[in-house]
């Protein structure tokens, strides 16, 4: 009797281990991922941001974001964009919201995608799973509450998550509308910076682009504070250096061009990956130059960062939307700044590509500006945007095109692209 016990729980537990696989995977995406993220999409989100921005707001204060459905799914759009997930999709009603996400799974012979479909209700004092479905299985309500509400404690175990949490005070869903009520506290975006850090770079990847911000350091200290330096004194010993490791040059560059890009912009890799201190944020103990621009280090440098560490379209779109806010509001628009977004772009894609140990030799081997980056000084700068539009017309129209084609043409013949 014991024996045929056994091999029915053996059997039970082989036919769990088949079907619910393939209830749950399916060979169809719930939700396309999404389309081209153009930059009036970063545009919107920026200023979302800017409005919400809590160095702005005072402390314990109760503030409040709305957001349509549309405007949800376009936030929702930029996680995606971010993190890589295929598609995720919200659907507001009374009370209710109805998120439907679909991750790619790793080949198997169930099926390509997991659709998760949860349905999450707002109650007093935040928010409930009431439903959730994997695929083609739905979870007994009963489960889908319980395995929330364990995964909820299990997570506040975490400072930043419960800090995070506790925030936000009300959550209401409405036709077509979220309304998100939080209390701010100063040391949350801090908080939150780190956590990020923690969770989307790995340990190895974290040790190595401290190991290159230190080294980085000790670059610097050789000039006297407050002085410009040209950049490709920093870059040439920083990837002799990596080159001298021998190690996956992909992953050097990548860890060296984000501690550059850091550094640029006032971040200590240090403070923000291994520190508890109150800030992340350091003055360059030096300024760095490109063809005697700093502006032209920075567009260069932090854009071959975001393509490294995310996606090329959005350090395009990113460095695009600043040139647009410059020609209303800043300096004006520069083709020049463009310029540099495009040749930063292009570095962040073939430093981590199969040109990876190319370009870090002859990184290691640069000794001019002109070794790193064209001189495109001669372009049209500084433009207000009543003048951009006057001899250049809409981005896109094709008197602008033609000079980001001159840029590229220029570029595609530049050392580092051959």
């Amino acid at each position: 009797m014991k024996r045929l016990i056994g091999w029915s729980v053996l059997f039970a537990v082989l036919g769990a281990v088949t079907v619910l696989p393939w209830l749950m995977l399916e060979n169809k995406p719930a939700i396309e991922p999404p389309a081209e993220f153009h930059r009036t999409d970063l545009a919107w989100i920026k200023s979302l941001f800017q409005k919400h921005d809590p160095r702005s707001q005072t402390p314990d204060v109760v503030y409040s974001i709305q957001l349509d459905e549309t405007e949800l799914n376009r936030l929702l759009n930029y996680a995606v964009e971010l993190r890589r997930v295929s598609g995720i999709a919200a659907e507001l009603t009374p009370g209710l919201a109805t998120l439907t996400a679909t991750l790619t799974m790793p080949t198997n012979p169930f099926g390509r995608y997991l659709n998760i479909t949860a349905e999450v209700a707002d109650v007093p004092g935040g928010i409930r799973i009431q439903s959730l479905q994997l695929g083609n299985l739905p979870l007994p309500d009963f489960l889908a509450d319980w395995t929330a509400r364990l995964v909820h404690t299990w997570l506040r175990r975490d400072p930043t998550y419960a800090a995070l949490v506790d925030a936000f005070s009300k959550v209401n869903f409405r036709e077509n509308q979220a309304t998100l009520d939080y209390r701010w506290q100063p040391d949350l975006l801090t908080r939150i910076e780190r956590k990020s850090a923690e969770l989307l770079i790995a340990p190895e990847d974290q040790a190595r682009m401290i190991a290159y911000a230190e080294q980085l350091e000790a670059l610097v200290k050789r000039y006297p504070q407050g002085s410009t330096v040209p950049l490709v004194q920093i870059i040439a010993p920083l990837f002799a250096h990596a080159n001298a490791l021998g190690k996956n040059a992909a992953e050097e560059n990548r860890a060296a061009l984000t501690a550059v890009a850091a550094y640029l912009s006032g971040i200590s890799l240090t403070r923000l990956l291994e520190s508890d201190s109150k800030s992340i944020r350091r003055a360059p103990r030096v300024l760095l130059s490109l063809h005697e621009r700093r502006d032209f280090a920075e567009h260069f440098m932090i854009s071959s960062a975001l393509t490294v560490n995310g996606s090329s379209r959005m350090a395009n779109a990113i460095g695009l939307i600043k040139e647009e806010e410059d020609a209303t509001k800043g300096s004006g628009f520069s083709f020049t700044d463009l310029a540099a977004n495009h040749a930063g772009v292009r570095l962040g894609e073939m430093a981590t590509g199969q040109s990876a140990v190319r370009i870090q030799q002859q990184l290691a081997a640069a000794r001019s500006d002109a070794d790193l980056l064209p001189d495109f000084r001669n372009l049209p700068e500084f433009m207000p945007q009543a003048e951009f539009e006057r001899r250049f017309g809409p981005v896109g129209s094709p008197r602008y095109q033609k000079i980001i084609d001159r840029i590229d043409a220029r570029l595609a013949v530049h050392p580092l692209a051959q």
